[in-house]
């Protein structure tokens, strides 16, 4: 008798903490997808005539499960981006890191033009006139020299 209701305890026992557990998995997963943008956050249904923008994926340098999280973080403010360059710049490369620091310098140049002019500095510096982002470098120039 006493081996049956200890059963029957450590039964209830792991039921309520396996069922606790996957109620906050659950929970975990619900609040990840909704700071993710939800479903709709991967697909890119736009108007035909709006047009986005975009750091090209197949640029070498990065290696390719960062870009999830790239592309959250661009959708974010300056220092967001700030924070993520720092963050994985032993993993960036360039082209792949100079394009994504364009992308700051642009954020950055509403609030801060002297950090924009200074970062683009070290952009241009690093690239060649064989660059892949020279047209781009030479495109936001003006702005930024």
């Amino acid at each position: 008798m006493n081996a049956k209701v200890a059963a029957v305890g450590i039964f209830l026992i792991v039921g309520t903490v396996g069922t606790r557990m996957i109620v906050f998995m659950k929970e975990a997963d619900r609040q990840l997808t909704k700071d993710a943008g939800g479903e709709a956050y991967y697909s890119a249904d736009l108007p035909p005539d709006t047009v986005e923008e975009a750091i090209p994926e197949d640029l070498p340098g990065m290696p390719p499960s960062l870009q999830p999280a790239l592309d959250l973080v661009l959708k974010k403010d300056a220092a967001a981006l700030k924070a993520w360059i720092q963050q994985y710049r032993p993993y960036l490369r360039d082209p792949k890191l100079s394009e994504i620091e364009l992308e700051y310098v642009k954020k950055v140049g509403r609030k801060d033009p002297a950090q924009a002019r200074k970062t683009f500095a070290e952009i241009d510096q690093r690239n060649g006139p064989d660059s892949p982002l020279r047209s781009r470098i030479d495109q936001l120039a003006n702005t930024y020299r």
